[in-house]
């Protein structure tokens, strides 16, 4: 399974950024105790070599948000997107008042017959993408308070 990992810079203490990550969470879990959100993947940037454009939701599920590292996956449901599972978590980045959000993990293109084409092509991208996205969304959260 192809990794998968990127990461975003917080201006806020590992505490408060630990802290707003886990209050996101829990706002948006259910009664089984796993938090789901939606997320709009775009690939449509200038650097996309295939001119593709992806808009699209993507279910996000979040288990353990307490725990450190959070246990992270998502998937599409609209259409035939990577899957991922891996792990959340809050670093410090050696300065009080700055941390960082980690994603680390792995996606499985959308099926077996199709996975090498799909991952040399746009698979790589897409996941990349959505990892971004996810990102992005997760700072504007933790730094909106």
């Amino acid at each position: 399974m192809p990794q998968l990992r990127d990461v975003e810079p917080l201006e806020r203490s590992v505490e408060q950024a630990h802290r707003e990550l886990e209050r996101f969470l829990i706002e948006r879990r259910g009664d089984d105790g796993v938090a789901r959100l939606r997320l709009h993947v775009s690939t449509n940037e200038p650097a996309t070599a295939y001119g593709i454009s992806l808009d699209r939701e993507v279910r996000v599920e979040a288990c353990g948000i307490s725990d450190t590292p959070i246990e992270i996956s998502w998937m599409a449901e609209a259409m035939v997107f990577p899957r991922f599972k891996g792990t959340l978590c809050v670093r410090s980045e050696g300065h009080p008042a700055r941390s960082y959000i980690e994603l680390d993990g792995s996606y499985v293109p959308p099926s077996d017959e199709t996975r090498t084409h799909f991952d040399a092509t746009i698979g790589d991208e897409i996941a990349h993408a959505t990892a971004r996205e996810f990102l992005k969304d997760l700072k504007l959260a933790i730094e909106a308070t």
